[in-house]
């Protein structure tokens, strides 16, 4: 029997560097709900939450998200560890998908196979090793998530949700997609303007109504290398910069 599995989002209005992206039209939808699109059609997902803050700035998204029928947790800001435990912990999930708000384009093949992973190995966590920056999820045990919670004292390990597991190999099994997909662009990710220009001109290029696989985002990159120079040189940051978690930051 498959575990039970619920996807979590993380979103807020507050980016650091593109605030309120998640509520930018993309292809005629917001941003975030691409993310929700995408994560609620990866193949064993049970449920999805989107866990965003108490802040008043973030009303407008909640007011959205309800208005599509979306469960929506409120936590704090800064402890983004706390709020992602605390939206998904009613649902009892033996398995946690984690995704961010900032990436419209995350790949349901892709999320199962990290899935599909995290049980084969078997492993605590399969992150994003190996892919593209915003088409991936972070697969995680319950239990693994639950003893970062309860032991992670470092504002960043709080604040990034996952560092307490992965930095600790001798502790959590940690895996990886046996077999990542090729690709040519390294970044599907929305953390600068220029990567909301690439999202549109990605969108605008799409054949069909349902979310995108890598394979459609490489076809169009493949067939016009222009596109990928928008965002190519866009340096990410990472949570040892206090700024910004592996490959996405939306807070």
């Amino acid at each position: 029997m498959a575990p039970r599995t619920i996807a979590v989002v993380q979103a807020r209005m507050g980016s650091t560097r593109l605030p309120g992206k998640v509520l930018e039209p993309i292809g005629g939808r917001p941003l975030i709900l691409w993310t929700v699109r995408a994560v609620a059609a990866t193949p064993g997902v049970g449920d999805v939450v989107v866990a965003t803050t108490k802040e008043a700035s973030d009303d407008p998204l909640v007011a959205l998200l309800q208005r599509e029928g979306l469960r929506v947790h409120r936590g704090p800001v800064q402890d983004v560890l706390r709020r992602v435990v605390d939206a998904i912990a009613p649902l009892e999930p033996e398995v946690v998908l984690r995704q961010t708000g900032d990436n419209p384009f995350p790949d349901p093949g892709v999320m199962a196979g990290q899935l599909e992973r995290l049980a084969a190995g078997p492993f605590d966590y399969v992150g994003i090793a190996g892919l593209p920056l915003g088409i991936g999820g972070e697969a995680v045990r319950w239990e693994a998530l639950a003893a970062a919670d309860r032991e992670a004292v470092e504002p960043a390990d709080r604040e990034h949700v996952l560092p307490f597991v992965y930095a600790r190999p001798e502790r959590f099994a940690i895996g990886r997609l046996a077999d990542p997909p090729a690709w040519r662009h390294g970044r599907y990710t929305v953390d600068q303007p220029v990567d909301l220009a690439f999202a549109r001109a990605l969108a605008e290029r799409l054949a069909e109504d349902r979310p995108p696989r890598l394979a459609d985002l490489e076809a169009i990159v493949a067939a016009e290398p222009g596109l990928p120079a928008m965002n190519r040189d866009v340096e990410q940051r990472d949570h040892r910069t206090a700024e910004a978690p592996i490959g996405q930051e939306d807070g």
